[in-house]
């Protein structure tokens, strides 16, 4: 009889609360959706895909043409790589700056016998130069000329060490940086 009573108070609970709903009133509400649009990031790229030229910038140079992959620079040879990387820059308040990286690729027996300098040229419109750190103050796409000078010390007779021959100066890791900056 336990059981029987325990269940019939349940049962009555159960019916007292579903009627009890069925008189409530609700106040009044309603929704929609505000038409916000859309909100994109922008971007900052730099592409340094652009073909470059190897010159002879030599002062003797019997001609300006300049092919790593067979020429050989000797003492007192001037060398440069002109190459022309893009920056795009899309984004309210988007300033940024391109750096020149450092090369550590000089091998020993050529330190103090060849330097290797990398420059950019910020004379485009609305870039500023500051040591090797070119800026931006405001987006849109600029083309910026880049240029590597290596540059094999004359020196005196005798002065340039025989383990200066046959030397390779890896120039592919020479680095741009591209940063955001606030």
């Amino acid at each position: 009889m336990k059981k029987v009573m325990k269940a019939a108070i349940a049962a009555g609970a159960a019916s007292a609360l579903l009627l009890g709903g069925a008189g409530t009133y609700a106040l009044w509400n309603g929704t929609d959706d505000i038409n916000a649009g859309t909100v994109t990031t922008g971007h900052l790229t730099l592409d340094a895909t652009a073909a470059g030229v190897w010159s002879d910038a030599s002062t003797d140079a019997a001609n300006t043409t300049f092919n790593p992959a067979t020429d050989r620079l000797v003492p007192g040879d001037t060398v440069t790589f002109e190459q022309t990387v893009s920056i795009s820059a899309e984004g309210k308040n988007l300033k940024g700056a391109l750096e020149v990286g450092t090369l550590n690729a000089v091998p020993v027996a050529l330190a103090g016998q060849v330097s290797v300098d990398l420059a950019a040229d910020a004379t485009a419109a609305g870039l500023s130069k500051v040591g090797n750190v070119i800026s931006f103050a405001a987006p849109g796409n600029y083309d910026i000329p880049v240029t590597i000078t290596v540059t094999f010390d004359a020196g005196t007779a005798g002065s340039t060490p025989v383990g200066t021959m046959d030397q390779a100066l890896d120039l592919g890791a020479l680095t741009l940086n591209l940063n955001q900056v606030r």
